[in-house]
């Protein structure tokens, strides 16, 4: 029984390295992260339902199969992170704070927040559901709201504390390239599948 459970072990383990190195490898043009995030999730996904993943298989078919979409979602993302990054840039820059500049700063970062809530939802839904892109947005939209408390505020409290502990140790940032990245989509998925299973045939 032990020896099942150490070979179980090692082979989730095996599992999430492959995976990680997978999504590094396919990210590196950066226009194909959104793809490469949507095919991780789908693995994940399907490791969370069945305990298994068959990562490489699973990971290309979710590639090919959500390359447009993703890849136009990844592209709106980028610019309204792009936008948020650069709003918050001008307001921080005015040595006198009053209220309309404080306002503004907490409506830039509320609109950050709003941001990553639908990025997290987003390539998750594509990689379980067809739909126009608009269709993609708008649902990400419904479940980061509906499902704040607990599973959209877990899942952000999850990616802060990992891009926070990255940013203070570099140790920890370069075990994100080794596997770190995979754990985090496992534990999300998680979530997601919670919430899943109460919408679609899983």
């Amino acid at each position: 029984m032990k020896d099942n459970v150490v070979i179980r072990f090692l082979n989730k383990v095996t599992d999430l390295v492959v995976l990680n190195l997978l999504f590094v490898l396919c990210s590196l043009p950066v226009i194909t992260m959104g793809a490469s995030m949507t095919a991780m999730m789908s693995v994940s996904l399907r490791s969370v339902e069945y305990g298994d993943g068959y990562v490489v298989k699973t990971f290309f078919r979710s590639f090919k199969e959500s390359w447009k979409q993703a890849t136009e979602a990844w592209i709106v993302n980028l610019l309204l992170l792009v936008m948020v990054f650069l709003d918050l840039q001008f307001w921080s820059k005015f040595i006198v704070q009053n209220i309309m500049i404080k306002t503004m700063l907490v409506l830039s970062v509320g609109l950050g927040l709003f941001v990553l809530m639908i990025f997290l939802w987003v390539y998750p839904l594509i990689s379980k559901t067809k739909g126009t892109l608009y269709e993609q947005f708008r649902n990400a939209a419904a479940m980061a709201i509906g499902y704040f408390f607990p599973y959209t505020i877990a899942c952000i409290a999850v990616v802060v504390a990992i891009a926070l502990m990255s940013y203070v140790n570099l140790g920890f940032a370069l075990s994100m390239f080794i596997v770190g990245f995979a754990v985090v989509s496992y534990i999300l998925a998680f979530f997601f599948h919670r919430v899943f299973e109460k919408h679609m045939e899983m």
